[in-house]
C-alpha cells in the first residue's frame, strides 16, 4: 500500500489550522490586579521586614548583651541595606512566580527583556555615562539645601561600600523589572504608552524621595533620570536597553564617589 501524495499537504494544513486555532497570549500576560497585588505584597512586605528587625534589635538587646554594639547609631546604615536588599528579592520573587507560575510564560520574554532588532549593548553603555555627569554637574551648580538621609549614610564607610555593591549588582535589574518591566507595560496598555512613561517615572522617583528628602534639585534630578529610563523603554519597546543605562548610571556614580573618597576621604 502506496502513501497518498495529498496526504503530506494535509497533514501540513491540518498542522497550521491547529496552530491558527490556539489563543494569541495578549502583552503583557499578566492583569492590572497584579499590579495591584504587586502593590499589596509590597506594602505587606515592608511591615513585616520592619518588625522582623524590630524583634532582632530586641532579642540582641536582652539575649545578647555581647552584640549590642551592633545597635550604636553608626550601623544604622547596615540595617537598612539589609531591609532594601530583602525586600528588593521578596519583590522580584513576586513577579517571578507570578509570570512563570500563575501563567506558565517565560519570565525574560514575558518582559520584553531583548528587543526585536538586533541590539548594540555598548551604544547604550555611554547615555548612562553622560546622564551621570549631567547629574553630578547640576549637584554641583544646584548644591542641596539640606543634607539628604543617603548622603548621611554615606558618611560611614561600611554603609557607603553597601549601599554601592547594592546599586550597582541589585538595584539597576530588580527596579528595571519592576518599573519598567511589570509595571509598563499595564499602564501602556491601559492608559497609552505617553502616560506610561510619565506615571512610571514618577513612581520611580517616588520610591527615591524618601533617601532625597529635603534636597529638591536632587528630587528633580532623579525624575529626570526615571523619565529618561522609561522613554527608552517606550522607544526600543524593550527592557535590555533601560537596563544598560540604568546599570551605567549607577556605576558612574558609585565610581565618581569612590574617587571623591580616594582624593578627599570621606565626607565628614
Amino acid at each position: 500500500m502506496t502513501d497518498s501524495p495529498g496526504l503530506p499537504r494535509l497533514v501540513e494544513s491540518s498542522e497550521q489550522s491547529a496552530q491558527l486555532a490556539l489563543p494569541q497570549r495578549s502583552f503583557p500576560v499578566w492583569s492590572g490586579w497584579d499590579v495591584v497585588f504587586l502593590l499589596s505584597f509590597a506594602a505587606f512586605s515592608v511591615v513585616i521586614l520592619a518588625a522582623a528587625g524590630e524583634a532582632a534589635k530586641h532579642f540582641v538587646q536582652v539575649r545578647l548583651p555581647a552584640l549590642r554594639f551592633l545597635l550604636q547609631p553608626a550601623h544604622e546604615g547596615v540595617y537598612l541595606f539589609l531591609f532594601q536588599a530583602l525586600l528588593d528579592f521578596l519583590l522580584l520573587l513576586f513577579i517571578y512566580f507570578t509570570v512563570t507560575l500563575k501563567y506558565n510564560a517565560s519570565f525574560l520574554q514575558s518582559l520584553k527583556w531583548s528587543p526585536k532588532k538586533e541590539l548594540r549593548a555598548w551604544t547604550y553603555l555611554p547615555v548612562g555615562i553622560l546622564l551621570a555627569l549631567a547629574v553630578v554637574g547640576a549637584s554641583t551648580v544646584f548644591p542641596n539645601p539640606i543634607e539628604p538621609p543617603i548622603e548621611k549614610l554615606l558618611k560611614v564607610p561600611l554603609t557607603a561600600f553597601l549601599f554601592a555593591t547594592l546599586g550597582v549588582v541589585v538595584a539597576p535589574f530588580v527596579e528595571e523589572v519592576i518599573f519598567r518591566g511589570f509595571l509598563y507595560p499595564v499602564v501602556e496598555r491601559g492608559l497609552g504608552k505617553t502616560l506610561a512613561v510619565v506615571v512610571t517615572a514618577l513612581l520611580f522617583s517616588g520610591v527615591h524621595v524618601t533617601q532625597l528628602w529635603g534636597s529638591w534639585p536632587a528630587i528633580v534630578l532623579i525624575t529626570v533620570v526615571g523619565f529618561t529610563l522609561s522613554v527608552v523603554r517606550a522607544r526600543t519597546d524593550a527592557l535590555l536597553p533601560s537596563f544598560i543605562i540604568h546599570l551605567s548610571y549607577n556605576s558612574t556614580i558609585c565610581l565618581l564617589f569612590l574617587i571623591g573618597v580616594l582624593v578627599e576621604g570621606f565626607p565628614a
